[in-house]
């Protein structure tokens, strides 16, 4: 985390000192100005340049960084201070504040002759100019269903076949084995569409709200949200009667959920083949609802299929001399699809390099727990972003969880965080725009066309 708030503070203080020359009314010492924009593209250039280079090392480099977040807060608690200061007072100078700001601007000379030092140990070369703004055009699969196949033709003929009666259909299995992207194909698989008069998509997730579930599903029906739980039950359930619905409920991770819900005085049975389904990682949700479709592992061949779609999606396939390491690191994924994807959209992003590789698949270690295991492969790709993205990565977690986010919202915090370089001429929400694509395409955050 150590270089997200480094790398995050440093282009903050950046963007501070850009404004001052951009507006020569304030009166700031010029000459040290001067000196605090030297050291901060200094040590940003370094942050990139060593992360990359030095993620094996990630501890060592911890100290010095949060050296570096400490020195760049001051300096720019010192240059905001005085900004205020000259709003409310005019142009005067005090004497403090040319004393904090000498203080400030020696404070970050000496973090970059620290940098300096350590560049020249390691031996760095210097950082690429364009890392941050380098975009593929690679489509990414979001909903591919690779080795799935026979589960969504199961899960489709439960949904359009038997009994007339409204009918409950979990789906079970460990979380990152694909339940939701299972139930998106089949809810948006043509067939469905055409078969149902409507289909409604509600998320639940652990901590849930009757009322804000309700909207969800009112909102597909262009139904209005306002007012209480019970209009909103009564609303739901006028709007959905006569009509042959599929709900699907993503994510319920108990039966209290369910019962809250009170689903059978919520959706009309009117015996027209209506369905209900239920995405839940709780095996005693599943067998209470219903026979459930189970999601299981993927096999070899469909592991190394999967990998190589996310991988290699501008190639044919597999370069020969990666091809050892690359199914070690397959087998190490343990058949669970979302390690399979978040590593080959890592990798699709990565140097071809075979000790990088290597690298990464020591990285992957092996774990008794699967939870364990997925988790350890997500931080390995945190790990591996490059440092101008790792700010903006966790800034996602600002927003609440299982819920779509309007993109511009993301731009606009992103950029009134600081976070943002300039580049040249370049509107900052371009470049704020590439900085999502490229988290999109590395296969961390899911993009359609209203939001993530």
């Amino acid at each position: 985390m150590a270089v997200a708030a480094a790398f995050g503070t440093l282009v903050s203080l950046q963007n501070n000192l850009r404004l001052i020359y951009d507006h020569p009314n304030y009166t700031f010492e010029l000459e040290q100005i001067g000196s605090l924009w030297d050291s901060v593209c200094f040590l940003i250039d370094f942050i990139e340049s060593y992360d990359d280079s030095h993620r094996s090392r990630r501890e060592t480099a911890e100290a010095l960084e949060m050296r570096i977040v400490r020195a760049a807060q001051v300096a720019e608690d010192v240059i905001e201070a005085h900004m205020v200061h000259q709003i409310r007072c005019g142009k005067k100078r005090s004497s403090r504040f040319l004393l904090d700001l000498q203080k400030a601007t020696q404070g970050m000379d000496y973090m970059r002759r620290k940098a300096s030092i350590v560049s020249s140990q390691s031996g760095l070369s210097e950082p690429s100019t364009n890392s941050s703004s380098s975009t593929k055009s690679t489509p990414l699969l979001t909903s591919s269903m690779v080795g799935f196949d026979d589960i969504l033709l199961q899960l489709l003929h439960q949904l359009t076949r038997g009994p007339l009666s409204r009918r409950v259909i979990p789906i079970e299995g460990m979380g990152g084995i694909g339940k939701t992207t299972l139930a998106i194909n089949a809810f948006k698989h043509p067939y469905i569409v055409q078969h149902f008069d409507v289909c409604l998509w509600a998320t639940i997730s652990q901590e849930y709200s009757i009322h804000k579930i309700l909207s969800q599903l009112l909102s597909c029906v262009r139904g209005s949200t306002s007012g209480t739980v019970d209009e909103l039950r009564e609303r739901l359930y006028k709007s959905l009667f006569g009509l042959r619905y599929l709900i699907v409920l993503d994510d319920m991770w108990n039966l209290k959920a369910w019962d809250d819900m009170n689903v059978k005085s919520l959706f009309p049975d009117t015996n027209n083949g209506s369905r209900v389904v239920v995405t839940t990682r709780n095996a005693n949700v599943a067998n209470h609802l219903g026979d459930c479709v189970e999601m299981g592992f993927l096999d070899e061949d469909n592991s190394w299929h999967l990998f190589c779609q996310n991988a290699f999606a501008e190639q044919q396939g597999c370069p020969p001399e990666l091809e050892e390491t690359a199914k070690k690191i397959v087998a190490r994924c343990k058949g669970l699809p979302l390690a399979i994807v978040v590593v080959g959209g890592h990798l699709r992003k990565s140097p071809t390099a075979l000790a990088y590789w290597e690298n990464v698949a020591q990285s992957i270690l092996y774990s008794t727990q699967i939870d364990e295991q997925c988790l350890n492969v997500l931080s390995l790709s945190y790990r591996y972003l490059p440092a101008h993205l790792k700010p903006c990565f966790l800034l996602l977690g600002a927003f609440p969880e299982d819920e779509q986010i309007n993109a511009q919202d993301v731009l606009k915090l992103w950029i009134a965080e600081g976070l943002i370089e300039h580049f040249d001429n370049r509107i900052l929400e371009k470049v704020a725009a590439g900085y999502l694509w490229d988290l999109h395409m590395r296969n961390l955050i899911l993009v359609d066309e209203l939001g993530l």
